[in-house]
């Protein structure tokens, strides 16, 4: 399963000769066609007397002033789901991964609900039309295909699908994400808003309701970078450049920003996104475990760093650009890795890790919505927000995993690593046995399953239905792992099964079976990792080195001490319980939650405790120790997969061969790797005349037959 350490790693050779050629083919290209059809870069920007489209108020559209919103703010929320854990409890669960004593009575309803999210636009409205044409680019780049605006009404049945999957009591809230174009008056800020035909626009509106409508105009925040301050001028200069906005990653690099949440848990859909089947929330997200980020880990599915990527040119209206771009934003901050798709379906989002991100981040997240359509070249580049909250969750884990053993467990209130410290920290990492070697070779680790069900029927979670949970970070860091296999020997989820060796029948009695020889996982290296061995050197330095300089050291150290913590805990990476921090850093009340410094660049960030730990997140009466489970505690996070289908809706006789199939995989028994669970149907459609009124008779049929129950908020007929 695991390649061997002696074996050359093939696959970022492999990976960077195909980048290589591939990249110096598509530039010439490029170059080619510049010449020949680039034109200047300017808007065609009508005068908004010329749309000549009415504008009311009417059962379809909302007018409404546009209140001049603030800056995002930069304060870093709390999740609600761990606040419920003592001290004590988060020791026992996080530290030692026991749900014991401390944690009876634990109530975790905080985390067993989440609120629907739903982004939307009705592209056949004359009004959208028209203010399309009105913002449409003047320069050569494709603007984005009408198809993307194509309204289906989709979307009602969408939100009937998940809420027949996971019911009221889990699903308290569903938000729609709509547009809002202006008005031609003098003050420029009148608003009208779309509003789903089938919707009752009153309650949808209140705010505190089961359904809220969004519009963008109200959500659309940039974000200060640190130490600046924006001005409402700026502000508002920025929201004219930005809105109207007809480009669905500008409105997810916006969704940390909506209101009226009734759970810091969200997940994310596309309105031609399907739930089949009945859910837990567990299937999404738990208290124990974090969000469920489900991802691809095929060869194809590999996205490599690009500041500037020719995706953009040669397909500019793909996910493509945005999600290189976003692996490069990460790149900056924890080093450059290629990342793996988030699978496109239903994605969990943490609200409080969401707009950390943009936190970190500002420029990324700001810059983003610059793009009114997906394809503008004449703005900064696009990030794929989804996609990098989701991969920030998992870095943050192992930084801090990584900074908590360096920092707070050795380096301590001083701060400085000597050459005896560093061999203590050599034989930790060596078992106390191999001081001398230069080399450790680090073996898998053997671990406790995955999903306990004696924690899930102990903390009253219902078991997920339909997700495997393929890797927890409980285990350690995720793509160290994937980094080691043969991408042929990877299982359809992608992650390793750590299980193998492990001897006993309830998860209290698991222990290593001493016979077991487990595969050689990764190499560290004393010299690489390390330094010079007989100079001293500050903790933060040396968290620098193995965290991102070398990130290899730190995937591989990470490995090591999840070994040497048993079959479950991370108790190696945690200082001594009676370690204390430098007194600065204590507060008398907590006002702000454990986190690393929000910076969008490592090399340029001081990581030593005192200015690591911000003011206010470190009360009197807590230990080093709790505060760094604290922070690990807060990106836990789940990689998962499920059944799901993504089909392009292009030609009627196809479709109607595609329904049959899915009401036949909807059953138990009639899909080969278990029931699907998630659907996307895609527009993509190429017939016309009689045969696309097919297709909108054969989706209205399918979706009526699916899910027939209607929701409270719809209108009577």
């Amino acid at each position: 399963m695991f390649q061997p350490t002696w074996l050359p790693r093939r696959r970022p050779l492999l990976h960077k000769a195909t980048f290589v050629a591939s990249t110096v083919f598509a530039w010439l290209l490029f170059v080619h066609i510049h010449y020949l059809f680039a034109k200047p870069s300017t808007y065609t920007h009508l005068d908004e007397t010329q749309l000549q489209v009415q504008v009311q108020e009417d059962e379809t559209h909302h007018s409404f002033q546009s209140i001049d919103p603030c800056p995002t703010s930069r304060e870093v929320l709390s999740i609600k789901a761990y606040e419920a854990m003592s001290d004590e409890c988060v020791e026992e669960w996080v530290a030692h991964h026991q749900w014991s004593s401390a944690c009876t009575g634990t109530n975790l309803s905080e985390g067993l609900k989440v609120d629907g999210v739903w982004a939307w636009v009705n592209g056949t409205d004359p009004l959208q039309i028209a203010a399309r044409e009105q913002y449409k680019p003047g320069t050569a780049m494709k603007m984005d295909a009408a198809h993307r605006y194509v309204e289906h009404n989709e979307l009602l049945y969408s939100m009937r699908s998940a809420l027949t999957s996971l019911g009221n009591e889990n699903m308290q809230r569903m938000h729609i994400l709509a547009s809002a174009y202006r008005h031609s008056n003098a003050s420029g800020k009148m608003m009208t808003g779309q509003v789903p035909t089938w919707l009752e626009k009153a309650k949808a509106l209140t705010g505190e309701s089961a359904v809220v409508l969004h519009h963008d105009a109200d959500y659309f925040k940039p974000i200060e970078s640190p130490g600046t301050n924006l001005s409402s001028e700026k502000t508002q200069e920025w929201r004219e450049a930005v809105l109207p906005t007809f480009n669905s990653l500008a409105v997810e690099a916006q969704i940390q920003n909506i209101d009226h949440v009734s759970s810091d848990q969200l997940v994310y859909f596309n309105d031609d996104f399907f739930t089949l089947r009945k859910l837990a929330v567990s299937d999404f997200t738990t208290p124990l475990y974090g969000p469920v980020i489900k991802t691809l880990t095929r060869f194809t599915s590999m996205y490599l760093p690009a500041k500037k990527t020719i995706w953009r040119t040669f397909n500019p209206a793909g996910e493509e650009p945005g999600i290189k771009r976003a692996a490069w934003v990460l790149g900056m901050r924890f080093s450059m890795r290629p990342y793996y798709y988030i699978t496109h379906h239903p994605r969990t989002l943490w609200l409080p890790l969401l707009r950390e991100a943009a936190q970190t981040f500002p420029e990324a997240f700001t810059n983003t919505p610059l793009s009114r359509f997906r394809a503008q070249d004449d703005v900064p580049a696009s990030i794929q927000a989804v996609f990098l909250g989701s991969w920030y969750v998992v870095e943050r884990h192992r930084e801090a995993l990584l900074w908590s053993w360096v920092v707070a467990k050795w380096g301590g209130t001083s701060g400085e690593l000597s050459t005896m410290t560093k061999d203590d920290m050599w034989e930790e990492l060596a078992g106390g046995t191999a001081s001398s070697k230069s080399l450790l070779h680090i073996s898998v680790p053997v671990r406790a399953p995955i999903l306990d069900t004696e924690v899930f029927k102990k903390a009253n979670i219902s078991l997920p239905t339909s997700t495997e949970y393929s890797f927890s970070s409980k285990d350690g860091y995720a793509l160290s792992y994937v980094d080691s296999m043969w991408p042929w020997n990877r299982p359809r989820h992608g992650y390793p099964d750590l299980t193998s060796g492990l001897m006993g029948n309830t998860s209290s009695q698991l222990t290593q079976d001493p016979n077991f020889v487990a595969a050689n996982a990764c190499v560290i290296n004393r010299l690489t990792c390390f330094g010079v061995s007989q100079e001293n050197e500050t903790a933060n330095d040396f968290f620098k080195r193995i965290a991102f300089e070398n990130p290899r050291c730190g995937d591989c150290i990470v490995t090591a001490l999840i070994g040497a913590s048993g079959v479950s805990g991370i108790d190696k990476f945690l200082p001594d319980h009676l370690a204390g921090a430098d007194s600065a850093s204590y507060s008398d009340t907590l006002t702000s939650p454990p986190h690393l410094p929000l910076t969008s660049n490592w090399t340029t960030t001081d990581f030593s405790m005192p200015d690591a730990i911000p003011k206010g997140s470190l009360p009197a009466n807590m230990t080093l120790r709790t505060w760094c489970i604290r922070l690990i505690q807060r990106y836990s996070y789940v990689l998962g997969s499920v059944e799901s289908d993504l089909y392009k809706v292009e030609r009627a006789g196809d479709l109607e061969v595609k329904m049959s199939e899915i009401e036949l995989k909807v059953q138990e028994d009639g899909w080969a790797r278990g029931p699907l669970t998630f659907l996307c149907l895609n527009d993509d459609i190429k017939d016309t005349g009689k045969l696309r009124n097919r297709i909108d008779e054969l989706l209205v049929s399918f979706f009526e037959k699916m899910w027939p129950d209607r929701m409270n908020f719809e209108k009577e007929d």
